[in-house]
Parts: C-alpha cells; structure tokens; sequence
C-alpha cells in the first residue's frame, strides 16, 4: 500500500480530523435506542505472538465500542507466550462477552480465524487484525447501516494507518462498491462486516492464500451477494510497523503470491476467461480480459481545421497501434479543403484504414458531428477520439476494446497526459466544481497518487470524450450524444451517465495512454461552457453530482486532485 506520510499530508488530515469527526454521546445513544435490528456483532480476533501493549490496544477498542451487542472472538494461533495467554484469559474472565480459543499447534492466520469464527454466534462478523483498533462507533455505524438497509449481507468502511507512536496518517476515503476496483487492488480490507451465515457458506478462511486470506476472502463473498454497502467513515485504524504490509507493500512477496492465486482462482470460478498480471505499481493488478477474435472499431474524429494537430493524430493512430481490426473514420467539420486534401491523401496511403466523411461549414455542434459519423459506422465497437491527441502507447487500442467487448461494460476511458507529462484525464468525478471535473488532472503522471487510483483499472461515473469506447449498439440505443442540450461541453459524460443508468459498467483504464493536447479543436469560446449546458447538468443530473458513488464525500469539491474536504 503506498503511503503518503510526509509532514504537509500528515498536518491536512490533522485539520480533517479537527474539523469533521465531532460525535455526539447523546445522539448516539439516542439513535440506537431507535434501533429496530440489534443483531449481535462477533469480532473475530485471530492472534500470534502480540505484543502485549498492541494486543490490549485491540482488545480495549472492542470493549469500549458505543454498540454494546457484540461478541469478541479470539484464536491464539500457538503464540506459546505465557503473556499473551494471562492477557486473553484475564479479559475473558473480565466480561463474558469475550471468548478465547488456544490452539494447540501453529497454523497461519485462516486456521486462527477460522478458529475465532467457529467461536462466533453472531448474525454478522467483524474481521480485527491484532495489531489493529477499531474506532469507538465502529460497530455503531454497522449496524446502523444494517437497520437503514436490512438486506445488506456485505459492509466496509474507510480507514486509516497509526504508526507505532499511535499518530493518525494516509487516510483511505474509498469508492462505494467498485467491482473492477477490487480486480486491481483490495481496496475493501477493512472494516469488513459480514454476515456469518454467507461466510459459513464460502467456507471461511483458506490457508492456500494466506498473506492475503482477506483478499480471497472478499472475492469470495462477492461471488455469492451484491448486497454491499460502503460506510464512509474512517472506523478502522490500521497499525504501520516495520513488518506490517500496512508500512511497505513489497515486504511480504508471498502476500502477492497469494493475491495473484485468489485473483486468479476468482476469475475461474466465475467462469471468466482472463490472465492477471502484475499492474503499473506493486502490489497492483491487470486483469487482461481474452477476445476471440478482435472486434471491428470505428476510431471517429471530428476535425476542426486544426491541420498539424490531426496529422500528427493520423500519423501516430496509424504507426504506433497494435489492434489491427479498426478503421479511422474523419468527419470534417472545417470551413476550407485542407482536413479533405490530408484525409484524402492518408486514404489513398491506406485505403482500408481511413474513411473520410464531409460536414463542413456546418456550425460546430460536437454532438451533431459524433452522432452523424457513428450512424455512417457499422463496426460493433466505436471509439470517439479528439483530433488533438496522439498516441503514446501501441496497445491502448487492444486495453480499451478488451474492456469494452465485456457485457457488463458500456464505456470505457483512457489515461490522458498533457505534452509535459502531467495528467489531463484520469477518469471524470461528479460534484467537482459543482458540476464535474477530471481526476487527478496537472498531476505529475510519473508519481503516485492517492492509492494509485490513476494507475489503475477502476469504476466511473463518467470518462472523457476526448478518448471514449463505447458498443454501438448501446450508444444507439441511448439517443448518442445529446444535440440539444449538449452541443458543445458535457455531451460525453452526459453519454456516460445514460448508459451507467441502464446498468453498465463505465471503467477508465490506465493501459491506454496518449497524449491530449487540450482544445485543439475548439475555440476560446467554446472553452467556457455555455451557461445553458451547465444548468442542464445540474438539472438533469444532480442526484449524481451531489454524489458521485466512485468518489468520497469525504474528498474536496473544489479541485481535482483527491485532496481532503474542508469546511465551509
């Protein structure tokens, strides 16, 4: 896991933590009398070789939870401390609600929690490392959550990491239910509530992953519900120490081991045909997803007049990219000849490669334009792709139509670099600037950012037209792009959120890279939305602005950089 733990970062959560974790005993205490559902929460609690002062800290964060209904569940894996047994047997004698288990021999983390889980007699689990804290309402917010959505099999919550001194640092604000997401990195971990029924029916714990025995254990239990709900609140504190993967991810290379077998174990269980291989970073993953045979593409480029910047799109398209199953179709929408002379001559050059469409001086209306080509179009996938951009790597085509061909996906977006190398597009969030903004943009490309978010296969709202796969099919039958309300900005995340509302998958990809030399192809006035299209966002779409589900409300809304929220 990376961690940004340098002193600005450290001082910024500080403020978070001052200005939006007030809680309320009275309120509390007063919801949860409210409470129609009170199921009783097992922790489970597997434990080896603890240090006494770490191991009390986890057992005391239980004890002192605001939600009184629970069971804490504890299996000392053989620790063969005389210690660690007076500490467990003492808190069991203390209160009743603690059950201890020895084992008799030593046998990894799953058997030890195995061993707590069959301690449990809780309608829902709670997984706790033993060198972890759970915060004080932790278990308050669960169940509050279960009695909001009773049908609920499956939760987790934010979390944070303390370092040895206890200090509270690299704040995880997650996403809520992001299934490609979890392809690529667990970014559930904790806190992980269940309930124990659904893990009795998985199985439990598996010994063949541990290192990463939760891991395999999420996928697992998404396997059998889509009922998982996402708290956003920090209720976990997760302990960095010098062997811990919290601190540094690399340490524990059987850890990644593991996680590439329950990956690669989960994909066949679900009967998809796929490889993993390692992602951009360490620790990270690419599913790369099998095509039979390589779809037909339409590659549709309005062009604008600006002459240099789609020759050199055409010459980049045209060299650097592997898929061979694609056609470039460039729809002129310029007042003079020279789009037509340079479209007409890299036809000749490859006649079977580009197609030239004629709509010139016609005004420019980006929706009008799109949706004229993609009627002329009959491949089964279309990319819409701005006359400013070059490609920068040769398989970007093959990451996009790999991750559109799947039936689940509707859309699919690329990584976007401004020329000097910082990020232009890394997926689009709702609510930013009161409308929508790009993720990560005039960020350096070459650094890491906010747990690797830009480097990775993830869930979206909504991706860029500028770089956007999409079926046909579905973009036909969504109406396309949007030519009245959306004639010039907006048109492509509008698209996004039609087809994301008929149930697809938008996803952003960071294996296709190119270069977005920004606005090319439109004038300075048309760089400043009309007034007209951006109250159509706020009116047509404000359920999504004012909560995007692939982005925290945790996180700021006045830029877009993934920094925190802050008050007023």
């Amino acid at each position: 896991m990376h961690v940004d733990h340098d002193a600005a970062y450290a001082s910024d959560y500080a403020r978070w933590i001052a200005e939006f974790e007030d809680r309320d005993d009275r309120l509390i205490g007063f919801a949860m009398r409210g409470f129609r559902l009170r199921p009783v929460v097992s922790v489970l609690l597997p434990v080896y070789q603890t240090p006494p002062a770490i191991l009390r800290n986890a057992i005391d964060s239980v004890i002192a939870q605001s939600y009184s209904n629970w069971e804490l569940c504890i299996a000392d894996d053989h620790s063969q401390s005389a210690e660690v047994e007076t500490i467990l047997q003492s808190y069991a004698r203390q209160d009743p609600r603690i059950k201890v288990s020895f084992r008799a021999s030593n046998g990894g983390i799953s058997a030890a929690s195995n061993a707590a889980l069959n301690l449990a007699s809780g309608e829902f689990v709670a997984l706790l490392d033993h060198d972890d804290e759970l915060v004080q309402d932790a278990l308050y917010w669960a169940v509050e959550a279960i009695n909001r959505r009773p049908e609920t099999d499956l939760l987790y919550s934010d979390e944070d990491k303390i370092d040895e001194a206890g200090g509270r640092y690299d704040p995880f604000f997650k996403p809520e239910w992001s299934p490609d997401l979890l392809l690529s990195e667990n970014y559930i971990a904790h806190f992980l509530v269940c309930r124990r029924e659904l893990m009795t029916e998985v199985g439990g714990f598996c010994s063949k992953y541990d290192g990463s025995q939760d891991y395999d254990l999420i996928l697992r239990l998404t396997e059998k519900t889509g009922n998982i709900l996402h708290i956003p609140r920090i209720l976990y504190h997760w302990r960095a120490s010098a062997t811990s993967t919290a601190s540094v991810a690399d340490q524990k290379s059987y850890a990644a081991e593991a996680a590439h077998r329950a990956l690669r174990d989960h994909l066949e269980r679900r009967g998809i045909e796929a490889r993993v291989v390692p992602g951009l970073i360490a620790g990270r993953w690419r599913v790369r997803y099998v095509m039979p045979t390589e779809p037909a593409v339409s590659i549709i480029i309005a062009a604008g007049g600006k002459l240099e910047a789609l020759r050199s799109n055409l010459k980049s398209l045209l060299a650097k990219t592997d898929y061979q199953n694609y056609e470039i179709v460039v729809i002129d929408n310029s007042k003079r000849g020279e789009i037509e002379g340079l479209a007409k001559d890299f036809s000749a050059e490859f006649p079977r490669r580009v197609r030239y469409i004629d709509w010139r001086q016609k005004p420019f209306n980006y929706a009008v334009i799109n949706n004229e080509a993609a009627r002329q179009c009959s491949s089964p996938l279309l990319v819409f792709l701005n006359d400013d951009t070059e490609v920068i790597a040769g398989d970007w085509l093959t990451a996009m139509a790999e991750l559109a061909s799947r039936t689940e996906v509707g859309c699919v977006g690329a990584k976007l670099l401004y020329p000097e190398g910082r990020i232009q597009h890394a997926g689009v969030v709702m609510g930013v600037f009161e409308n929508c903004g790009h993720a990560f943009k005039g960020l350096d490309a070459h650094r890491q950012h906010y747990f690797d978010l830009p480097d990775v296969i993830r869930n979206v709202s909504a991706v860029t037209g500028a770089c956007l796969a999409t079926k046909a099919r579905l973009f036909q039958e969504v109406g396309g792009f949007d030519e009245e309300k959306f004639p010039v900005a907006f048109n492509d995340v509008d698209l996004c959120l039609k087809i994301g509302q008929k149930g697809y998958r938008v996803l952003y990809t960071p294996h296709a890279v190119l270069y977005h030399h920004e606005a090319f192809s439109k004038t300075a006035k048309d760089l400043v939305p009309h007034p007209n299209e951006v109250e159509a966002m706020r009116t047509k779409w404000k359920d999504v602005i004012e909560a995007d589900p692939f982005y925290s409300p945790n996180l700021t809304r006045s830029a877009e950089d993934y920094s925190l929220k802050r008050k007023g």
